[in-house]
């Protein structure tokens, strides 16, 4: 049985390992950022310290591949505040071979746990988004990968989004996201403010760094080179209007349903089975990746 083996020394990587009981995979302690092992387990849940003594946690299956997935969770449901939490593990089991599910590290500066969404945007001097592409940079070494494919939906669409943006021929394949953090639910605005960023001025903040708290101010700003396909649902109409409507005039794109564009954003509008925010279904989701693949794979640049 594994937990007759844990806890234990890998033999081969020299990382500390427990036994995750939920996930029923080895719980890896890595040293640093800076010096990321992926050598002892192909699937694992690894914790990494980091300089500002919080913690970075991810789940990881690093089989060979041409493609890396990376999913981003939304908001802490209020009364099942449960950290690390990790997205779309089961749905993508099976379906993808190399997936790196990560959880906020930014929810970790608010011990009252008040703050249940933090949009991975960290806080003054640490930005998350460097070290998630030291992750990146690491698995795509590990797993052989040349594609990454970021999968988010809510608050995880803006993290989807923005990193997505940062690393050219990448495709983020959100749903629903939050586009504009000006545009977010107060509460959830309020809670990280003061939290996270104490004695600043949020709106002051907002209109400051639109590269990391609104993306469709980026996208018409730098029109960066990767792709995007936006899933939204037209019986979520709070979303529809203050997310998906400015992304639409900054990105200068006409929506469609199912009728692929020319260009690099893909607006698909359609309507959803459910109503509401977060309504989205299993097979509406799997119908709209098979989509944003087939398209994605199609146009990207091809790699020797």
């Amino acid at each position: 049985m594994p937990t007759t083996r844990y806890p234990r020394v890998s033999p081969r990587s020299g990382l500390r390992e427990e036994w995750h009981d939920h996930f029923k995979v080895p719980s890896v302690t890595q040293r640093s950022i800076t010096s990321l092992k992926f050598n002892g387990q192909t699937t694992a849940v690894h914790r990494v310290p980091l300089e500002n003594g919080l913690t970075l946690d991810f789940y990881a299956r690093l089989c060979a591949s041409d493609e890396l997935v990376i999913t981003f969770h939304g908001a802490y449901r209020k009364g099942k505040y449960e950290h690390p939490r990790f997205e779309r593990v089961r749905s993508l089991r099976g379906a993808v071979p190399t997936h790196i599910a990560l959880a906020d590290p930014t929810v970790l500066l608010d011990p009252r746990k008040k703050m249940l969404l933090s949009w991975y945007l960290g806080g003054p001097g640490w930005d998350p988004m460097d070290d998630i592409l030291k992750v990146i940079a690491r698995a795509k070494g590990r797993s052989g990968a040349k594609h990454v494919l970021f999968i988010g939906g809510s608050g995880g669409g803006h993290a989807a989004l923005r990193m997505s943006a940062h690393l050219p021929g990448s495709l983020a394949y959100v749903q629903a996201p939050a586009t504009d953090i000006h545009r977010c639910f107060p509460t959830a605005k309020k809670n990280y403010f003061e939290t996270v960023w104490p004695g600043w001025d949020p709106e002051s903040l907002l209109d400051a760094f639109p590269e990391r708290f609104n993306m469709p101010e980026l996208y018409r700003r730098r029109s960066p080179e990767n792709f995007v396909y936006y899933a939204q649902s037209t019986r979520d109409p709070h979303y529809l209007e203050k997310h998906f409507e400015p992304f639409r005039t900054a990105t200068t794109e006409e929506p469609t349903g199912a009728a692929a564009p020319r260009g690099r954003r893909w607006l698909s509008l359609y309507d959803g089975a459910k109503e509401g925010h977060g309504a989205m279904t299993p097979p509406e989701f799997r119908e709209h990746l098979d989509l944003a693949l087939t398209w994605w794979r199609a146009r990207r640049t091809p790699h020797p």
